[in-house]
């Protein structure tokens, strides 16, 4: 081979050569390119997948803090519902088996006897107690002491609803002792009621009268009427029922005396007049209630739970609420009723 000819091949080589470098080189850059742009995208998507998945944390996360619910950390403290409630806690009072016979709801009629048992009424002259706003029918007309203070407060607010200081009314026939009604029904003047069996005996029980210039006598009977309409809405409130009201002869054994009033509390007479029944048909009535069920009523802004409580033979156990103020009758058959007083919230 001659020396032009090895010049000739030199050159063809180097020729190549550089080829295959700038081939090298190319690859190279594009290697370069492919991978930065797979690292960017990459990049890009990671940043976008964490970013989408913060979103749906903040998204999910609750607007209150949830309670725990570790075990070794209880049950979170809430306040108990009105189903939850702990029992109203009660006390327990004995009474006598005499006890029975006393108290502002005893039943005396035919078939039930006063015993007139010392301490259950305090007898006093209704003429030297009454207010101005009333008269008493003579000066020997007696009643409970307590009696005569809601009398008093009746027949001022029904003095007032006139407006008028005084009324035309007048009370007489009030407490009878064993030997007047024995006297009484001997003469033919009390008829109905044998001595021991008359509701009079209680001391609770009275008549009203009305002055009236236009009668004979000077006077007529009352009657819940008219201008004395009052009476009929207003009485109990201060605890006055009719004793023998019209239509429930049957029950009290005596025929409808409208005039005839009798007291058993506010409580009771609210809820008597409210239900138009007699004396007899509440005392039966209220044996349908215990003290986890009682009678539930209204009087004067406040309401009140009322139960029964059989008697026994001997002591009585009475439960009673034991942070609240209750007061007991005897209801001079078979039982007691205990009246609690519940403040209106």
């Amino acid at each position: 081979m001659t020396k032009g000819d090895k010049r000739r091949n030199r050159r063809k080589y180097r020729v190549r050569y550089d080829r295959i470098v700038v081939m090298v080189l190319i690859l190279i850059i594009l290697i370069v390119l492919i991978s930065s742009c797979t690292i960017a995208l990459t990049g890009k998507k990671s940043n976008d997948d964490e970013s989408s998945s913060s979103s749906e944390v903040e998204a999910t996360q609750p607007t209150e803090e949830i309670a725990s619910t570790d075990p070794t950390q209880g049950e979170p403290e809430t306040e108990p519902s009105s189903e939850t409630k702990p029992a109203e806690s009660f006390d327990t009072v004995k009474f006598s088996a005499d006890d029975v016979h006393k108290g502002s709801l005893v039943l005396v009629n035919a078939d039930y006897e006063y015993k007139f048992l010392e301490g259950d009424i305090d007898v006093v002259t209704l003429y030297n107690n009454k207010n101005g706003c009333y008269d008493s029918g003579d000066n020997v007309t007696k009643l409970d002491s307590a009696v005569i203070t809601q009398l008093n407060a009746m027949m001022e607010a029904f003095a007032a609803s006139q407006g008028a200081a005084s009324t035309d009314l007048f009370v007489i026939d009030g407490f009878r002792t064993f030997e007047e009604q024995a006297d009484r029904h001997s003469s033919g003047i009390s008829k109905t009621f044998e001595a021991g069996h008359c509701d009079y005996h209680t001391g609770r029980t009275f008549d009203i009268y009305r002055f009236d210039n236009t009668s004979s006598t000077g006077y007529s009977v009352f009657s819940a009427e008219g201008n004395y309409a009052w009476f009929a809405e207003n009485a109990g409130n201060y605890g006055f029922i009719v004793r023998y009201p019209q239509g429930k002869e049957s029950a009290t054994g005596e025929n409808a005396r409208n005039y005839t009033y009798r007291y058993v509390g506010p409580a009771h007479a609210s809820y008597i007049n409210a239900n138009g029944l007699c004396l007899e048909e509440y005392i039966e009535l209220l044996k349908e209630h215990t003290k986890d069920d009682p009678l539930e009523t209204m009087a004067n802004g406040l309401s009140y739970s009322i139960y029964y409580v059989p008697a026994s033979e001997g002591e009585t156990e009475i439960a009673v609420p034991k942070d609240s103020a209750y007061e007991i009758s005897g209801n001079n058959a078979d039982g007691f009723i205990v009246t609690v007083p519940n403040a209106i919230p």
